[in-house]
């Protein structure tokens, strides 16, 4: 019998593999048969964890939301005082996770692609970072911005980052890879409408 490390071991190797499949591959084209086989693993093993498809994407979806949140926390945890240190932080983690973890930012647009269910797994997966976020954003006389206004301005702001995302592999696929410049300009105006929005 496999201990509970190798166990949580193995889950988590499935969820890294069928991440790296939804990413590359979308979600219809990636099989469990073949993300079994990148996990070394027999599909029933797969299945134990994950007893269909649409649960592995769930798992998946939960994976990443996790995945994103820890790395967005850590940098506002780690930012200044001021709410426009925090805002940047906030940014600059998410465009880092673009170039360090972009399949990340993949799965996202790919689960935004699919629709429900997925997609609202997604919401309500993230639903948590929002009451950090709330936190996070508040005031420095202790008031912080209404919840809804909050949800409503960081999904627009994910949706851009997917966006800006998206547009950089469109530019370096007709050979126009994105520069500094290019990405220090997208990265001022999400400042800047980040900025319009909570101060």
């Amino acid at each position: 019998m496999a201990s509970a490390s190798e166990a949580t071991s193995t889950r988590d190797r499935i969820l890294r593999a069928a991440l790296a499949a939804f990413a590359e591959r979308g979600v219809e084209a990636t099989s469990l048969d073949s993300v079994a086989a990148e996990v070394g693993v027999r599909k029933q093993t797969l299945l134990y964890w994950f007893p269909s498809k649409e649960q592995l994407l769930f798992g998946v979806v939960d994976h990443a939301v996790a995945e994103i949140g820890q790395r967005l926390t850590e940098s506002v945890l780690g930012a200044g005082p001021d709410l426009d240190d925090r805002l940047k932080a906030v940014v600059d983690a998410t465009f880092r996770l673009g170039s360090t973890h972009p399949e990340l930012l993949a799965v996202v647009r790919e689960i935004a692609r699919l629709g429900p269910p997925a997609s609202t797994r997604l919401a309500t997966a993230a639903e948590p970072l929002v009451d950090v976020a709330s936190v996070g954003l508040a005031r420095r006389d202790g008031g912080a911005p209404d919840a809804e206004h909050v949800r409503r301005v960081l999904l627009a702001a994910g949706a851009r980052v997917v966006g800006i995302a998206t547009e950089a592999e469109v530019r370096a696929d007709l050979g126009l890879a994105p520069d500094i410049a290019w990405l220090r300009s997208r990265r001022a105006l999400l400042l800047a409408d980040l900025r319009a929005h909570f101060t």
